[in-house]
């Protein structure tokens, strides 16, 4: 059996067409998985030296909050505390906590290392419930309160005097890592 040479073209173009066909379908995905795919290895620990760590307790419907300076600095800690907007929180603390105009309560005070700060109560305020005849109900809803925490390292102006720098940045320096100040 003699084949043509027309028939060995349409068959030879038929079978190219048809592997373009696989391969077009097939690069997309290849191409795909090789823009996203991508692997690391190694690291560098980074060690600031200031950590704190929040302890809290409740009871009655207030957060009893305190921070420990777990790191090995002194440092200034702050917290900031979040609930849905039907809530109502109200704050008490001793003298050395005080209200900032960002939402965060600061303690006004170094905190050495190992050592933890005085007592920040948040009272939770519930939202009233009223059943169908207007009777006050009992809360049974879910929710969360989030205490936020943030400690930074003490930071000395010329003169010796003491200050927290809340906007430093860590910067990478040839030597290191290093603070940078926020201007």
């Amino acid at each position: 059996m003699k084949q043509s040479k027309k028939t060995v073209l349409a068959t030879a173009i038929t079978g190219a067409i048809a592997l373009g066909m696989i391969s077009a379908v097939s690069t997309g995905s290849a191409a795909a998985y090789f823009t996203t795919y991508a692997t690391a290895r190694g690291g560098h620990v980074i060690h600031l030296g200031n950590g704190s760590q929040v302890r809290e307790e409740f009871s009655q419907w207030t957060k009893h909050v305190s921070l420990e300076n777990t790191g090995d600095k002194e440092a200034y800690v702050r917290v900031k505390v979040f609930a849905g907007s039907e809530y109502g929180l109200t704050y008490s603390g001793g003298e050395k906590w005080s209200a900032g105009e960002d939402g965060y309560w600061y303690y006004g005070e170094i905190l050495p290392v190992g050592t933890a700060t005085e007592i920040l109560d948040i009272h939770i305020e519930l939202p009233v419930i009223t059943d169908e005849a207007g009777n006050s109900v009992g809360y049974t809803e879910d929710f969360n309160v989030i205490v936020i925490q943030e400690c930074t390292a003490v930071r000395y102006m010329e003169d010796g005097t003491p200050y927290a720098d809340w906007d430093a940045v860590l910067e990478s320096g040839e030597d290191g890592y290093e603070w940078e100040e926020r201007q």
